[in-house]
């Protein structure tokens, strides 16, 4: 039987630029309320929090003095992300108020406004005694994009990596300690509670800094912002440890650290090598036309044939998905995770997994695509070149 093989045949879907939303996004009418969008001068960015501010009016047009907003941030292309939710905060200019959301990654976005009846009705001071909710496209740009220099940027999250022992050795297992913290609080507080994100609390991507080495895993919570992870490192080096996590009304985070693994001591023999089992699938990867753009959503679609090339039937649900592809850049500095388009119907019929796709930034990339039959998860390494948005083009 040979192996898995994964090449590129060029389809014929266009990237399309998102276009800067008008005037006429910007401001919507609710019945007797209209809501005005302040966005940054910069534009909004992932990796960073964001500040979106909203000017709510009377129908009169003067500011409203008082209101309980609730604010969604959610990504309709992709419906089992996490959403953002909080209750909006005042700002010191009457009928102005803000949210504070953080984007995994550049993006179509859509942000819900809704203006909640109060939860109290004062005698003489009619207020709605129904909700009104405002839509609103948001353009997320990548955060390779963003003008703020690294150090500049508010990241309200930040991933502790503890290993025992403290330098785990190749070959032998190691217990790692993943925390997830509150970065902006004085403390650093522990998070304690999360979403659940396809299926599981938190996803851990273990990738060595060759691009060769690979794990999927999901650490178990140990306590307060704690997971713990048992895993055994096959080669030294340099790893990088992604958590895909989502703390409470928060959205999806990818939060990143790094482990040195060390080589055993001498005349220590070398772990043996874990046959790799080879799957009974074989792999087209079904690019737009053009190929990957930094920073635009495009769609690659995965097709599946068993070794005498006929579909893939029997594909089963995986963690909420019926496939994932993880993609790294050749640097290991970026990390993007995609999941089938779920708008699509008949996603995984004869063998067919339309991925929605979006990498921050050009240059060489190394995938992985996952994906379950029999109730034995597949793994297929892919490969590609991701081009510059050239927008005359």
């Amino acid at each position: 039987m040979k192996g898995p093989r994964a090449f590129f045949v060029l389809g014929f879907l266009a990237a399309a630029a998102s276009a800067p939303l008008s005037a006429n996004d910007l401001r919507q009418q609710s019945g007797p309320f209209a809501i005005t969008l302040q966005l940054p001068q910069a534009g909004l960015f992932a990796g960073e929090e964001m500040e979106i501010e909203f000017k709510v009016e009377k129908a009169d047009g003067t500011p409203l003095p008082w209101g309980r907003i609730r604010g969604v941030v959610d990504m309709p292309s992709m419906p089992s992300m996490p959403p953002f939710d909080e209750i909006a905060h005042r700002e010191d200019v009457v009928g102005i108020f803000g949210v504070h959301p953080t984007f995994p990654h550049g993006g179509d976005y859509r942000l819900c406004l809704t203006i909640l009846p109060p939860e109290l009705q004062a005698i003489g001071d009619p207020r709605p005694t129904e909700p009104f909710t405002f839509e609103f496209p948001l353009t997320v740009w990548d955060a390779s994009a963003s003008p703020k220099r690294e150090s500049a940027k508010i990241k309200p999250y930040a991933l502790d990596l503890i290993s025992t022992p403290r330098r785990p050795v190749a070959g032998e297992p190691a217990e790692l300690e993943l925390r997830v913290r509150m970065a902006t609080s004085l403390e650093l507080r522990e998070v304690t509670d999360f979403d659940v994100l396809h299926e599981r609390l938190m996803h851990v991507f273990i990738v060595s800094d060759d691009l060769q080495d690979f794990a999927h895993e999901h650490p178990e919570p140990a306590g307060p912002g704690l997971f713990r992870l048992t895993h055994r490192f096959a080669r030294p080096g340099r790893y990088r440890i992604f958590a895909d996590v989502a703390p409470k009304d928060a959205g999806s985070q990818v939060l990143a650290a790094t482990l040195a693994v060390v080589a055993p001591a001498t005349g220590t023999p070398a772990p043996a090598a874990t046959p790799t089992p080879i799957p009974n699938t074989r792999l087209a990867l079904t690019l737009p036309d053009g190929g990957i753009v930094a920073g635009r959503t495009l769609v690659v679609t995965a097709i599946l044939t068993d070794a005498k090339g006929r579909p893939v039937r029997d594909l089963e649900p995986w963690l909420g998905a019926l496939g994932h592809l993880l993609l790294v850049t050749k640097d290991g500095e970026s990390f993007a995770h995609a999941h089938p388009d779920d708008r699509e119907p008949g996603v995984g019929k004869d063998g067919r997994i339309p991925f929605l796709v979006r990498v921050p930034r050009a240059g060489p990339y190394r995938g992985w695509l996952q994906f379950q039959r029999g109730g034995k998860v597949e793994t297929f390494p892919v490969s590609f070149d991701a081009v510059p948005y050239d927008a005359s083009r």
